[in-house]
């Protein structure tokens, strides 16, 4: 019988060392994966938030809400585009930058409440009715690309630095405005009462208290008016001011004059820094002139928004922070020295 040749171990190692070899490698390859998935969701993680940056920057800071009066939404690029011009029709005022901010914010909700209170008035407020408006204020007819109309609209979005949409929102509210105006002017009628009243102007209560004594115990109260009154104009005509409708009195002296009749001394009343005792010389109809009647419905408009304001107090929100009038601020030129 043949004797069988005995096996060494050496194949056997060489399948060991082989199998760890392959092992090894499966795990370098794993490592590196994982490396790579590492690096990958780094990248994305990146892109992501360099992403996110350009969509806030862009889309997200911009449309967030900086004013929302009921329904009526502001954008903080909306503000931004009416900042730089209502920067520039302000510049004479003396105020600071911070304090013309925050008017332009107020008087966007005064736009809104205008807006609404035209609409409850039934104005006509449409595109059409808007283009028109526009129209009329540049003094052309309403016309297409090429028309007199579109170069001078194209002008005026030039020099104001607004796009369409902005500046026809913003001619949209002074459509309203205007409407309502006419509409108040003509429930106010062309006259109405006035009252002619004489006045002592003086600078502290306990003066006028003394000049109310004086003429209750007889004085000639014209005669005090030329002497005593700090009112250089009416002084000159024995006290008596020019006559206005009640409305157009100061409050205070409005409201004390309030269902008075014809010969009624009143005071002293504080108006403003000084002092009123006055009396009310007649109340006769008479017509209103150009600027009274401009005031009067100023007034009225003014009274309307108030209580309109108070009425949606509860859906009136304000969100403009430090970082929005930053953002807003980048992208108008603001003045020297601002």
């Amino acid at each position: 019988m043949a004797r069988r040749e005995r096996t060494t171990a050496l194949p056997r190692a060489r399948q060991r060392a082989a199998a760890h070899q392959t092992r090894r490698t499966l795990g370098e390859r794993r490592l590196q994966l994982g490396v790579i998935g590492v690096a990958v969701v780094l990248l994305l993680a990146v892109l992501g938030a360099f992403a996110y940056r350009v969509y806030d920057t862009r889309v997200g800071i911009p449309q967030s809400t900086v004013l929302q009066v009921a329904d009526e939404k502001f954008s903080l690029r909306y503000y931004a585009d009416r900042l730089g011009p209502f920067i520039q029709a302000n510049l004479s005022s003396g105020q600071s930058l911070a304090i013309i901010e925050e008017r332009l914010l107020t008087k966007l909700e005064e736009e809104a409440l205008t807006l609404i209170l035209a609409r409850e008035a039934g104005v006509d407020l449409s595109d059409q009715a808007v283009l028109q408006f526009i129209a009329d204020q540049l003094g052309v007819p309403v016309g297409g690309s090429g028309t007199s109309f579109d170069t001078l609209y194209r002008n005026q979005l030039r020099t104001l630095g607004i796009d369409d949409g902005t500046y026809k929102r913003m001619k949209q509210a002074e459509l309203a405005d205007a409407r309502l105006m006419d509409l108040i002017k003509e429930e106010i009628g062309t006259s109405g009462d006035q009252y002619t009243v004489r006045v002592v102007l003086v600078g502290d209560q306990e003066t006028a208290a003394g000049i109310r004594g004086r003429i209750e115990a007889g004085e000639d109260m014209g005669t005090i008016a030329q002497v005593e009154s700090l009112d250089l104009e009416s002084r000159q005509n024995d006290g008596i001011l020019p006559p206005e409708p009640l409305p157009l009195f100061p409050e205070s002296a409005r409201e004390a004059m309030e269902g008075a009749a014809v010969g009624t001394l009143l005071g002293p009343v504080q108006v403003g820094d000084n002092w009123w005792v006055f009396r009310i010389e007649a109340i006769e109809e008479r017509d209103y002139s150009d600027a009274q009647a401009q005031q009067l419905a100023d007034k009225e408009l003014a009274d309307r928004i108030t209580a309109k304001r108070a009425e949606l107090a509860g859906r009136i929100r304000r969100s403009l922070d430090a970082d929005d009038i930053e953002w807003a601020e980048e992208r108008v030129s603001l003045p020297e020295g601002s």
